[in-house]
């Protein structure tokens, strides 16, 4: 199997947008709208870590577990900025795919 594309998945993602609505339609639409974005150069990088330091190494943040949602099990023990950016990305895809479900993440975040 060949990687695709640009044009292959801009083709897809216009078609997708044509048919009829469903969750299953929105999920791969929200992987095609990432994969292009990646391919475009508009993921954001992840920070540079430089190899010396003036300071002794401080100690690297981890997400502690605070639930028993798999969600909250797969970020226990991660850096809290990599899951951010995850995140990010998520709400990037959900912004185009569902704005709705976006603007109420935005609202509880605002309200925090």
């Amino acid at each position: 199997m060949t990687k695709p594309n640009l044009k292959e998945i801009e083709w897809a993602i216009s078609d997708l947008e044509e048919q009829e609505t469903s969750e299953n339609r929105y999920i791969l639409l929200a992987a095609l709208h990432i994969c292009r974005d990646h391919m475009l150069g508009y993921s954001q990088p992840e920070p540079a870590i430089t190899a010396y330091s003036e300071a002794a190494a401080a100690e690297v943040e981890v997400l502690g577990q605070y639930g028993d949602s798999e969600f909250l099990r797969a970020a226990a023990g991660k850096s809290p900025e990599k899951v951010l950016l995850v995140i990010d990305d998520l709400l990037d895809a959900l912004q185009v795919v569902k704005r709705r479900a976006y603007d109420y993440v935005m609202r509880k975040l605002d309200m925090l």
